[in-house]
């Protein structure tokens, strides 16, 4: 696509925005995210804006519908709602407590309530506590206004942060910043500029997906069975014992089923459905309910292939298929999240004992099935992973295009191949 530009005696406010570098006037490439967006600045006001992305992609385009928005502007006197235009003077502290209480649902204006999830939230605010620990070492914080935040202070925690944190994670720290920024400025209406608007993210580079082989996942198994179980923690010379006998029916349950922790500790025999030949589990996507604030309404299907029908016959399937029992550790002494954080610690802790050098863990498990999944089912492996998810069934009405990738996951899936 032609990338789209401005000539030199451009109308005023005219300015080429990318969607994807998220500023204006980029020497990026981006040629496809590039847009018109005419930016008017309030008579009367210090920095307070009105913008409006274009629709057309031609300069002459451009200039005739700026002109018309210009014109609607000044009709309506550049007026907003009166709810939305009272003059508000926020300090730090005071802001951080309204955006907290925006991202936990508890805002007046409930059609602009932002959907996020508790940890979302939590890590939010994190961040601008981190800033606000910078912004302490120059101003006097217990008063200060967030129209006070310079670019000087910007560049102090982008440079304290660089220090702290990987790219990866430094990006989601400025980010974070900005969007607290822009929530002051767009919805509580305060007349500043982004001190965030503008700075040079880390450049992060792709992570290589390990998986498991089979010989791999073999020798950690026999480990469990065979080699030494304590655990030295060092300090005091205490000593754990890390050794469960449900390990390598759950290990095996992750790896066939491809679930994630909390998924594979909560299996039970009455989550397996069927529809003629075609077996599966039938469980909560917990994680989707999570994110939006929903139960009960969002489900995924995990087909039941050769190797975890094996798995669910040894474990008793035949007997308890009709059970509402736990399938890992059905007489359970430990509640949930100590039976996933031992999994998980127990996994590395074996896999050390088998000699194994790679950077994997437990969650490596599920990427192995997923890969051999996408072997299978090409474009249909997030119909089963679910990471683009399919609302539930009426009364257990099963969507042709799932059970159709349910019952070609049941014939053909096999993890580490024939």
């Amino acid at each position: 696509m032609k990338k789209i530009t401005l000539p030199k005696n451009h109308i005023t406010g005219l300015k080429i925005y990318c969607n994807k570098c998220k500023r204006y006037n980029p020497k990026c490439r981006h040629n496809e995210e590039l847009i018109y967006r005419l930016v008017v600045h309030i008579p009367g006001s210090k920095n307070l804006t009105r913008c409006k992305s274009l629709i057309s992609r031609h300069y002459e385009d451009a200039v005739v519908e700026s002109i018309d928005i210009i014109k609607g502007l000044k009709s309506n006197d550049y007026r907003v709602p009166q709810s939305t235009n009272e003059s508000k003077e926020y300090t730090m502290i005071g802001a951080i407590i309204k955006y907290n209480q925006y991202l936990s649902g508890e805002f007046d204006l409930k059609h602009l309530i932002k959907k996020v999830t508790e940890g979302h939230r939590k890590e939010s605010i994190r961040f601008i506590k981190l800033f606000c620990n910078v912004l302490k070492n120059h101003h006097n914080f217990e008063i200060m206004r967030v129209r006070d935040v310079s670019v000087k202070d910007v560049s102090r925690f982008y440079e304290t942060m660089e220090r702290h944190y990987a790219p990866r994670t430094f990006n989601k720290c400025l980010i974070s910043l900005k969007s607290f920024f822009n929530f002051l400025i767009e919805i509580e209406k305060i007349d500043m500029k982004n001190p965030f608007a503008v700075y040079q993210s880390k450049s992060v580079g792709h992570l290589k997906i390990e998986t498991i082989t089979k010989n791999e996942f073999t020798k950690i198994l026999e480990c469990v069975d065979e080699s030494d179980s304590l655990l030295k923690l060092g300090g005091k010379g205490e000593v754990k014992n890390m050794y469960r006998d449900y390990l390598k029916d759950g290990f095996k349950l992750f790896l066939f089923s491809g679930c994630r922790r909390e998924e594979v500790v909560d299996l039970r025999w009455s989550d397996i459905y069927h529809s003629g030949e075609t077996y599966f589990f039938m469980i909560n996507n917990k994680k989707v309910e999570r994110n939006n604030n929903i139960s009960g309404e969002f489900y995924k299907y995990i087909p039941i292939n050769s190797d975890l029908f094996d798995l669910l016959m040894e474990l008793g399937y035949d007997e308890k298929k009709t059970s509402n029992d736990f399938i890992l550790c059905p007489n359970r002494y430990e509640s949930t999240l100590t039976i996933m954080n031992t999994l998980s610690k127990s996994f590395t802790f074996y896999k050390n004992k088998a000699g194994i050098q790679k950077n994997i863990s437990l969650k490596n498990l599920r990427k192995t099935y997923l890969s051999w999944v996408n072997q299978v089912m090409g474009s249909e492996t997030r119909i089963l992973s679910s990471h683009s998810t399919d609302k539930v069934l009426i009364e257990h009405y099963l969507d042709p295009t799932i059970l159709s990738a349910i019952q070609k996951g049941t014939l053909n899936i096999k993890v580490f191949g024939k």
